[in-house]
């Protein structure tokens, strides 16, 4: 497989893990809020978020990619401090699900959890399994 192909499968790899990561944060809206759902969702959110850089770019290492998702998604919580998100989420009520609705250091916890989670997502995704060879058989 050349560099390009394996870059496109990963890329489409990462990308259906993002709808599924998507519709399991969305499906989470529905239950009664709970510390359980609230670091579940924020799990989720630093997975998203690093999985959209995972797309961008394929070749990174599981590490860097859990890095951003935990920096990107800790930075909007810290964000949430300064009161801009919840100006915009006044003017587009469904920015909500982008910036969340106020500031929660318990966030953090969840956004380790996403880390963790990406790292075994990033791992599984260039695992000899996922790009269809057994193990021990020959490259082609």
């Amino acid at each position: 497989m050349t560099r390009l192909a394996g870059d496109r499968r990963l890329r489409l790899t990462f990308a259906a893990t993002a709808v599924l990561v998507l519709l399991m944060g969305l499906a989470l809206q529905l239950p009664d809020r709970t510390v359980a759902v609230d670091l579940a969702g924020s799990a989720l959110y630093a997975c998203l978020a690093g999985l959209a850089i995972a797309i961008a770019w394929p070749r990174l290492p599981g590490w860097a990619v859990a890095t951003a998702g935990f920096g990107v998604a800790g930075a909007v919580e810290l964000l949430q401090l300064a009161r801009l998100p919840a100006r915009l989420v006044d003017a587009v009520p469904l920015l909500r699900f982008v910036f969340g609705s106020s500031f929660d250091p318990l966030d953090f916890v969840g956004y380790i959890l996403g880390a963790l989670l990406l790292i075994g997502i990033v791992s599984l995704a260039r695992s000899p399994v996922t790009r269809g060879r057994r193990r021990g058989a020959p490259a082609p």
